[in-house]
């Protein structure tokens, strides 16, 4: 049973969550932790791999577009494709993952955009109508 974690930004910016997983991601990888991070589509797939590398100055967290055999620290995907490693996934698809009962830790970022705000309400719901007591993070 995974440890469910809602990170709520105040920020409504438009790749505000983004940015946030992308801190999430570097925390992990200081910690030696796999990340398997969802996004909703080609386009966010493709600013993630950027702001990978760019988010912060002289900071490069090791990461791919597919799961292969070198295992860098994040993978990023716009599909479901079950990983390999299931220790973190972070979601910032606006659905709920198919797996994710599969997988340590789920991470959910949600933003102060409506659209993503909304989805991140039905997904909470969603989680707690299963059982789980996900934790709700305000983030400022």
């Amino acid at each position: 049973m995974p440890q469910i974690d809602f990170y709520v930004l105040q920020d409504d910016t438009a790749d505000s969550h983004l940015r946030y997983a992308c801190r999430l991601v570097e925390k992990a990888y200081t910690l030696g932790m796999q990340v398997y991070i969802r996004s909703a589509d080609e386009a966010m797939t493709d600013r993630l791999d950027e702001l990978l590398w760019v988010f912060r100055d002289q900071s490069f967290i090791p990461h791919q577009r597919e799961e292969d055999a070198a295992q860098p620290c994040a993978v990023i995907v716009n599909h479901t494709t079950p990983p390999k490693h299931r220790e973190i996934m972070i979601n910032l698809s606006l659905d709920v993952s198919p797996d994710y009962a599969d997988y340590d830790r789920l991470i959910e970022v949600v933003s102060a955009v409506n659209e993503i705000k909304q989805a991140g309400r039905e997904r909470f719901r969603h989680y707690s109508q299963q059982s789980y007591q996900p934790k709700h993070h305000a983030v400022s």
